[in-house]
Order: C-alpha cells, then sequence, then structure tokens
C-alpha cells in the first residue's frame, strides 16, 4: 500500500476512527523513540549463555528424530 493509497483508506473513515488511527500512529512513534537499538543481538543476551550451553542431565539422552516421530 502506498501513501497516496493510505491517505485514500483514512480519508474514507469517520472523523471518530480517523482520530483512532493518528492515536496509534503517535503510540507506535513514542514507543519507537523510547526503544532505540542499542545494537545487541541475542548473541549478546543473557540467553545465549543457555543456547550455547544447555543444562545437561546425568543419565539423559535425548531421543532420536526417529524415536520422537514414533511416539
Amino acid at each position: 500500500m502506498g501513501f497516496a493509497e493510505l491517505i485514500e483508506h483514512l480519508q474514507s473513515l469517520p472523523e471518530s476512527k480517523q482520530a483512532e488511527v493518528f492515536d496509534f500512529v503517535e503510540f507506535l512513534v513514542q514507543k519507537n523513540r523510547e526503544k532505540p537499538h542499542n545494537g545487541k543481538t541475542l548473541a549478546d543476551s543473557s540467553l545465549a549463555k543457555f543456547i550455547k550451553n544447555p543444562l545437561l542431565v546425568d543419565e539423559f539422552t535425548p531421543l532420536s528424530r526417529e524415536e520422537a516421530n514414533a511416539r
């Protein structure tokens, strides 16, 4: 959807609905300002240590794909 088509759709809405759309756009703009991208990725997160080093359980053997699909 292009800008012109978006404007057409907005103009076809009643004023109360247009106001809702504008409020939502303001919300999105504000939300985007509050969370600037700090350059961190999932690899930099605290979750990464669990992905890289999963918890080990003694005497546990994961199922093979065939075993898992047979159940």
